[in-house]
């Protein structure tokens, strides 16, 4: 979307509480009490939201490295970034309306390799969601635009999700790319819905290479990964919650590979556990399968531990083997086959600072990312975070061939 699409928005916008404040004429005869006028109802259905992000990244190459010898992936040493992120919604009788535009600014500078000593910056306007929802009956949406769909109660990454398992939950302040989806819902009671989504195009998917390696694949855009381009997919998603309890089923059709079924299910075993799982199966050999759990102690914190098992994964012994025999598709997330995680989280842990610790180990190559996220809530508008990364493991490893650690310190403030 052109930059300045979100502002022609927010003008129709306007114009529509302009023209209904001109039509509304208030009877002093009438006895009934006064309806909500059309302004009213327009201004009450609208939410606007501006978060400013500016945040640095220092990082350190791996050397020796299997996958970037000499810097050939280019991976800066600095880079620092200005993110202005803007939300409009208006939400207007039968009509949802959302437009989530961006600004990136990124400077970048290289200390090693081939690109030694070299600065650059880049800046631009994307549409990272935007969508238009219409609700055809009080049980029936339906929906066509840009969107950040996710679920599933993982905390690795979402493996029962056909269209993008990337959850984003290594760094929250770096967002999951938008995918163009068409969507109808049906809600027929409370504990049941079905959903059929069909992805239309990757939207953001193959350009959200951003912030260095915590998003997106490590050797760039991703339709490179297999030598083909982004498949179509659509998908019926049926969605059961009771009592303690939720499941849900998945299948899907991609035009390149065919049939898969996912699933994702949970069980609150008491007020502090939870057993969860989700996974999918497909044509072509594709099985995963996530198994976590979930425990929260009085004061609040909550451990996590998980288990996950992607059965094309890569067990050959150098990982830039897994590349150059294309056994990594645009949609693997990891790239081995077995993988524990383990999460610590205390919200509070000190006044208003919010911890969460995790630790992701490579059953196969024995390599390791360890993750420390900090967020301190300094006032309303005003937040402060750290995301540090720690690497381990030997050269022709997952985790030890591209970087030694990343250090991520910014602020937002929003409007």
């Amino acid at each position: 979307m052109k930059p300045h699409r979100w502002i022609v928005f927010s003008s129709l916008i306007a114009i529509s509480l302009g023209t209904a404040n001109a039509s509304d004429e208030p009877s002093s005869t009438s006895s009934l009490p006064e309806e909500e006028s059309l302004y009213d109802e327009i201004e009450r259905g609208f939410y606007s939201r501006v978060n400013v992000l500016a945040f640095g990244i220092t990082q350190q190459p791996a050397d020796p490295s299997a996958l970037n010898t000499n810097n050939v992936l280019g991976i800066s040493r600095y880079q620092a970034v200005l993110n202005p992120r803007i939300d409009l919604n208006l939400d207007f009788q039968r009509l949802e309306l959302s437009v989530k535009e961006r600004f990136l600014y990124v400077w970048q500078r290289w200390e090693e390799g081939l690109p030694s000593g070299r600065e650059d910056s880049t800046a631009q306007f994307y549409l990272n969601e935007g969508f238009a929802r219409y609700r055809l009956l009080d049980d029936l949406f339906v929906s066509f635009g840009r969107e950040n769909l996710q679920w599933g109660p993982s905390v690795l990454l979402s493996s029962s999700n056909p269209f993008n398992p990337q959850n984003g939950r290594n760094n929250p302040r770096v967002e999951v790319p938008g995918l163009d989806y068409a969507r109808a819902v049906w809600v027929p009671d409370s504990n049941w819905s079905v959903s059929f989504i069909a992805n239309t195009s990757p939207g953001r998917l193959f350009s959200a290479k951003l912030f260095g390696l915590d998003q997106t694949s490590f050797i760039g855009p991703a339709t490179n990964v297999e030598g083909r381009r982004f498949e179509q997919s659509y998908a019926l998603k049926t969605d059961f919650t009771g009592d303690g309890k939720y499941f849900s089923l998945i299948p899907t059709y991609r035009n390149q590979n065919g049939y898969q079924v996912g699933y994702l299910g949970g069980w609150n075993v008491s007020d502090a556990l939870l057993l969860y799982s989700e996974g999918s199966a497909g044509e072509q050999r594709d099985f995963e399968v996530q198994i976590g759990t979930s425990y929260t102690f009085e004061e609040g914190e909550t451990v996590n531990l998980e288990y996950y098992h992607n059965e094309n994964g890569c067990l050959l012994d150098n990982i830039r083997s897994c590349f150059t025999t294309r056994q990594i598709t645009y949609r693997d997330v990891y790239y081995r086959q077995d993988y524990l995680m383990g999460q610590f989280t205390d919200n509070k842990i000190i006044g208003d600072l919010n911890l969460n610790l995790r630790w992701i180990h490579d059953i196969n190559d024995q390599s390791n990312q360890i993750i420390g996220i900090f967020e301190y809530e300094a006032n309303r508008n005003t937040l402060l975070y750290v995301i540090a990364n720690g690497y381990t493991g030997g050269s022709k490893s997952e985790f030890g061939s591209l970087l030694n650690y990343s250090l991520f310190v910014g602020a937002g403030y929003t409007f």
